[in-house]
């Protein structure tokens, strides 16, 4: 009985023995002979470098370690999509953060030539630690100039004050004196008026014996005597009014005395006044020249590190030159978050810093306060959006950042590149738990 063969297996028989790899299979192996299976089928038999059977050749995405993979990776995928969606719903984040701290600049306060510099860049100082020292002769010679005017204006003073003790004790003789005119004067007017009373009363009585002389009732003896009496009293009473005058002129002259007396003391107390103010100037003067002098060393006002050093021994400098600068103080961090990002962010909530010269230390700080501005507002020169045309761009403003403890490190100093990560979902008021304070401080519940 011959064998039966179906058409696509002549097909292939027929496609085979016309391919040069089959004749050369067929010639190298001549025991390649199709095989008869059980039932009368004929089968071909398949090389190793023949190319695999289509229909009996499995899919890649039907075999198990694809769907395997697949469905693993897949839920990688869903689990690190939702942590990371769960984690930026919650935090805020940019890399346009700087570390800031305080730093003053060195000037000098006087004008001169740098004589020593006692520190280099980057030395480590402690405050009241001399920095560097000027050539002090000119301000020496300005302080001894202005001393010499406190003494000069000194012993002005001390002679007027003399001068005026002595002009003192010349008004009390001209006093004295006065006195003793003004009491001389009562006297003599007192017995001018009673030297004038005598001549009055002998002039009467002189009238009175002419009269009777002429009747013959007294003798011409007693009228003489009585005549004569009046002439005398009368002549004294001139005298005693001219002693008057004479003695009042004198007491003029004696008050005329006290009065350029104390005009005299008037003028050494002013000049004490005067000599008084130069010495306040000159002293003024002297003190502004050892000031002067003492700006000729300059120490270093806050325990901190030397930076931009810009002077050197020899060099002449200008009053408010920078020369060094120190940075000292704690430090914090100045974040530019965009606006968009402070939708919830609040004073208090906790931040988690990473810090680029430190890579894999994580610091920990809180959100302090917000600067009342963007940062282009406050720039040299603020953008003026009213002229031209506007595109709008998303601002930043400026946040600052404190450190729950300060940093002992030596290298972390302002201007170093942070990557801040602000807890948005924390209120201000709880306790953040961060790695440094959950071992310190228990966690509390908020009651609302």
């Amino acid at each position: 009985m011959a064998d039966s063969t179906s058409p696509s297996a002549n097909r292939r028989q027929m496609a085979d023995s016309t391919s040069p790899s089959a004749n050369r299979r067929q010639m190298a192996d001549p025991s390649d002979a199709p095989d008869v299976s059980a039932r009368g089928r004929r089968t071909v038999q398949q090389q190793p470098g023949d190319a695999p059977d289509e229909t009996t050749q499995t899919p890649v995405y039907k075999r198990p370690w694809f769907v395997i993979g697949a469905l693993v990776l897949l839920l990688a995928v869903l689990f690190f999509g939702i942590r990371y969606y769960l984690h930026a719903r919650a935090h805020e984040s940019t890399d346009n953060a700087f570390i800031e701290g305080d730093a003053v600049r060195v000037s000098p306060r006087a004008a001169g030539t740098v004589l020593r510099v006692y520190v280099r860049d980057n030395q480590l100082v402690k405050a009241g630690t001399l920095l560097l020292e000027l050539d002090p002769r000119d301000y020496q010679a300005r302080l001894q100039q202005a001393q010499s005017s406190v003494v000069s204006a000194q012993a002005q003073r001390a002679a007027s004050a003399r001068a005026a003790t002595s002009r003192r004790s010349v008004i009390n003789q001209q006093r004295a004196q006065l006195n003793a005119a003004l009491a001389s004067l009562e006297q003599a007017q007192a017995e001018a008026q009673a030297a004038q009373a005598q001549a009055d009363r002998d002039a009467r009585d002189e009238q009175r014996y002419a009269e009777l002389y002429k009747t013959d009732a007294v003798s011409r003896q007693r009228y003489d005597q009585a005549l004569t009496a009046a002439r005398t009293t009368a002549a004294q009473a001139a005298a005693a009014r001219k002693r008057t005058q004479t003695v009042a002129a004198q007491a003029e002259q004696a008050r005329a005395a006290v009065t350029q007396a104390e005009n005299d003391y008037q003028q050494a107390t002013e000049q004490i006044s005067v000599a008084a103010a130069q010495i306040g100037e000159a002293q003024a003067i002297a003190d502004q020249a050892r000031l002067q002098l003492s700006y000729a060393k300059i120490y270093a006002a806050e325990t901190g590190r030397v930076t931009r050093k810009a002077v050197d021994e020899g060099q002449t400098v200008a009053v408010g030159q920078q020369l060094m600068a120190l940075t000292y103080g704690q430090l914090w961090v100045t974040a530019n978050f965009k606006e968009t990002q402070l939708e919830k962010m609040r004073a208090g909530q906790p931040v988690e810093l990473e810090v680029d010269a430190y890579s894999g230390e994580k610091f920990y700080g809180k959100v302090e306060s917000f600067q009342r501005g963007t940062g282009a507002r406050f720039s040299l020169l603020p953008a003026e959006n009213a002229t031209g045309n506007y595109v709008k761009v998303v601002q930043r403003i400026p946040v600052k950042i404190v450190f729950n403890d300060q940093p002992n490190l030596h290298l972390l100093a302002p201007g170093m590149s942070v990557v801040p990560e602000v807890d948005i979902s924390v209120e201000p008021q709880q306790q953040p738990a961060t790695p440094d304070n959950e071992a310190r401080t228990p966690r509390t519940a908020v009651t609302r």
